[in-house]
């Protein structure tokens, strides 16, 4: 049985390909993964299929989700596909295992499991780019450009974008906090880079375990938080205030800061800046419109013959080093009249 479909005819590399909107019920019925290292036929580049992605996928369509992007599909064997330049009409053969999936190989499986569940969704059109007896190298080299040359977005950028839907945020701290997490761990600039302890990474004395860490942010970070509160809603903006915040505590160490001596390198120390910066240092940014590094030096002086240590809170409750700490933060605070400068961060 063939099938007709409007498509439109782009040449790439000496290869042609199809753009088309293609029903969910003929793509789930055509297509096939070829998986590398099991199987031997042209084309196979596929990794093993993660079953939880799967679920997040069934669960995003039956709760009204659709696909913005395409699925790239190898067709193999000339015969079953014919393309009408004059119509712009693509002739389809619709036959189970014609078309190896080049990408997009868990949304398909996603879309198989919804119709399962709600039949109406096997008449979605699902935007697809459909080849033609492609090389398994030419297979490969779609399947990393797609997959290492265009770089990922932080997860919690999805939350950016809720104030523009019309629909209810969902819960996006926990994304938020660990994509900020990244950024205070990695940069060259951060006076936390290689303190915050994801999972599995080598274990060390102090530094913030992410949990701590995300944990802390959270009042910050949910989407009726602190920042939002003060329009610090992008996930750059955040990041920066946070690491000017702490780069100005950790210019009165200096080298101490890089020491076991060092109390804001351990979870107490940690959860009590944060406190600190959420109810005094936050507001009074706002108040001036300032945020940059610079001002937070103004804001928070801490004389070298007071600085904090670590040995003052060892053998404290949690609590009560929190208490400690953030008590003795906020003597160094230094309160200032509001201005009315543009925002500076």
């Amino acid at each position: 049985m063939n099938i007709d479909i409007k498509a439109f005819e782009f040449e790439h590399k000496g290869n042609k390909f199809y753009l088309c909107l293609m029903t969910a019920d003929v793509l789930a019925e055509i297509s096939y993964v070829a998986r590398r290292g099991i199987d031997e036929e042209k084309g196979a580049v596929q990794r093993i299929l993660n079953k939880s992605r799967i679920s997040g996928i069934k669960d995003f369509l039956l709760n009204n989700g659709f696909f913005p992007t395409n699925i790239i599909l190898n067709i193999i064997g000339s015969e079953k596909i014919s393309y009408n330049e004059k119509s712009q009409t693509l002739t389809l053969e619709k036959s189970p295992r014609i078309a190896q999936v080049i990408d997009g190989q868990h949304r398909i499986e996603g879309l198989k499991e919804a119709i399962k569940v709600d039949k109406a969704i096997h008449n979605m059109c699902i935007p697809t780019v459909l080849a033609n007896n492609l090389t398994t190298e030419s297979c490969a080299e779609i399947f990393v450009s797609i997959n290492t040359e265009q770089k990922s977005v932080p997860k919690s950028l999805i939350y950016d974008l809720y104030g523009l839907m019309d629909i209810s945020a969902k819960d996006f701290s926990i994304e938020r906090g660990t994509d900020i997490a990244k950024i205070l761990n990695t940069e060259d600039t951060s006076p936390y880079q290689g303190y915050i302890k994801f999972p599995g990474s080598r274990k060390f004395k102090g530094g913030i375990q992410l949990s701590t860490f995300v944990n802390s942010l959270k009042v910050l970070v949910k989407s009726d938080g602190e920042f939002s509160k003060y329009s610090i809603t992008t996930l750059e903006t955040q990041a920066s205030v946070l690491k000017n915040y702490f780069n100005a505590i950790q210019s009165y160490y200096g080298e101490l800061w890089d020491s076991l001596q060092n109390p804001f390198l351990f979870a107490a120390g940690f959860t009590a800046s944060i406190d600190v910066f959420v109810n005094k240092i936050l507001p009074i940014c706002f108040a001036n419109k300032k945020f940059k590094e610079e001002y937070l030096k103004e804001l928070i002086i801490i004389p070298k013959d007071k600085l904090l240590k670590q040995t003052e809170v060892k053998g404290l409750s949690g609590e009560s080093a929190i208490i400690t700490i953030k008590n003795r933060l906020l003597t160094y605070l230094q309160m200032e009249d509001t201005s009315e400068d543009d925002f500076e961060i």
